[in-house]
């Protein structure tokens, strides 16, 4: 499972890394267009906020793979072994409870979407939602990985 989450990362960054580009050409095309020639495409916008929906969503299961999302870390240095496994076991049993739930709230949104469509583009809206329960089902494999990887240290004892 580790290497799958490790190759759908390496297909995530460079399309995080295009979608950053898209966002940036795209909001510097508006504030030129608006403010030079007085003017403005309409999609540019919100193809820009749909880029950063995705950008935050698949950002967010990258950090969960890496474990660099916001954690409570005052006991890390305190607590060794077991005790610290026991933490950690806590934190992501908390951790998974949110991205289950992220993924069911996250369908249920991108369902009410397929109707609408967006004012300017002309898609349906469940384009940009999609990226919720997908990035929370990515999330939910990350977090079970570290479930898998803080149940071994427990197991043994040890310190990673």
């Amino acid at each position: 499972m580790e290497r799958f989450l490790v190759r759908i990362e390496g297909l995530l960054v460079p399309l995080l890394a295009t979608l950053l580009a898209l966002i940036t050409v795209g909001v510097f095309i508006q504030v030129v267009l608006r403010y030079v020639f007085a003017t403005s495409f309409l999609w540019g916008e919100e193809m820009s906020l749909f880029a950063f929906i995705w950008c935050v969503f698949l950002g967010s299961a990258i950090c969960s793979r890496r474990r660099t999302h916001f954690a409570f870390d005052l006991f890390d240095e305190m607590l060794k072994g077991r005790a610290a496994a026991v933490q950690r076991l806590v934190v992501d049993a908390a951790v998974l409870s949110v991205t289950i739930l992220l993924v069911m709230a996250g369908w249920e949104f991108s369902k009410l979407s397929v109707q609408r469509l967006s004012p300017a583009l002309g898609i349906t809206l469940f384009v940009p939602t999609i990226v919720i329960p997908v990035s929370g089902v990515l999330m939910v494999l990350a977090t079970l990985v570290d479930i898998a990887r803080d149940g071994r240290l427990l197991v043994s004892g040890r310190s990673d």
